[in-house]
């Protein structure tokens, strides 16, 4: 037989797991009239936070892995962070760690928002330039 104190652990335990699971994510999205070379416009939503996404790094990576845009809070945390964003300009607050490097047509990008949370969003170039929010 199973003591009390074991089982309520138990409990916890599962009810901890399902908490941390389903935590929202910041919602990344292209900015309709904004989706064309060379500065896409991105817009981020934070669920938690009406007022403003709260995060501290942002990132732009080719299919390869390679670094286009990384950008840092500076000083450190999400007091900078900002509901738009546009490719190879530096809000206020953010320190550009790497690039901007010019985005190609034909290329697959991914943008990453992190802090607390975080977010995603893969988005394809094509041959015009015109840029369109892709599958993973």
């Amino acid at each position: 037989m199973r003591s009390p104190r074991v089982a309520s652990l138990g409990w916890a335990w599962v009810l901890l797991l399902f908490l941390t699971a389903c935590r929202p994510v910041l919602q990344v999205s292209l900015v309709e009239g904004a989706r064309q070379l060379p500065a896409p416009r991105f817009q981020v939503e934070d669920p938690e936070h009406e007022d403003r996404p709260r995060y501290n790094t942002v990132q732009v990576l080719d299919r390869a892995g390679e670094m286009y845009w990384q950008l840092r809070a500076e000083p450190f945390g999400d007091l900078a962070s900002v509901a738009s964003l546009t490719y190879g300009e530096a809000p206020q607050g953010f320190t550009v760690l790497d690039g901007p490097r010019a985005l190609q047509p034909g290329g697959r990008y991914a943008l990453y928002v992190v802090g607390k949370n975080r977010g995603t969003l893969h988005f394809d170039v094509d041959a015009e330039g015109h840029v369109t929010q892709a599958d993973p």
